[in-house]
């Protein structure tokens, strides 16, 4: 009988890959709606959809949720250009990727901590930070946004070197957007000496 009851349980469990894809739509839409704020300033009254999204993963229990909604969280902060809020909760998304690594599952719903760090600090035009944050992600998860981001920051900075280099690393990958495609080629421009 005991068997039973525990098949049974186990049947009324929704499965762990479902639980997954769903934390990640959730993440994914919450991060969606975040950044559509950021060219309207974060108006407290477009928070809806974010703010639904927050209460559905605050529904899920574990460490990748909790990861999701600080990053969720910390996008509005850059949309609404509060630099000190996201800088804490970009340290608390930081602690809880850390924490995460630990039982070996990463951080990556919306973004690995890097990519996140590097795409809100360039928001709000840290440019140094946002460099820095995109070069770790170059060389622990080589994504061509990671690339890309490092490219834009040191462009920023006005270091051309680096920004050449970075922009001939993302070139080498395949699907890109044609507008990721028109700004790798408009850069190169200044990278023939």
């Amino acid at each position: 009988m005991t068997l039973l009851i525990l098949i049974g349980a186990l049947l009324q469990q929704p499965a762990t890959a479902d639980v997954d894809r769903g934390l990640q739509r959730i993440a994914m839409d919450g991060w969606t709606a975040a950044r559509e704020l950021a060219p309207k300033g974060g108006a407290v009254e477009l928070l809806g959809p974010v703010n639904q999204r927050l209460r559905q993963l605050d529904a899920i229990p574990g460490l990748p949720a909790r990861y999701a909604e600080v990053a969720i969280r910390a996008a509005v902060s850059a949309a609404q250009e509060e630099r000190d809020e996201l800088g804490l909760l970009l340290t608390h998304a930081r602690d809880l990727s850390n924490q995460m690594e630990l039982v070996g599952t990463p951080a990556q719903w919306p973004l690995p901590i890097d990519e996140l760090e590097g795409e809100l600090w360039l928001e709000v035009d840290r440019f140094t930070e946002a460099r820095e944050a995109y070069e770790r992600a170059t060389k622990t998860h080589p994504t061509p946004n990671a690339w890309i981001g490092f490219a834009r920051a040191s462009a920023r900075l006005d270091d051309v070197v680096t920004a050449c280099r970075a922009y001939t690393s993302a070139a080498a990958a395949k699907n890109l957007p044609s507008s990721v495609e028109l700004e790798i080629s408009l850069y190169a421009l200044k990278c023939r000496y």
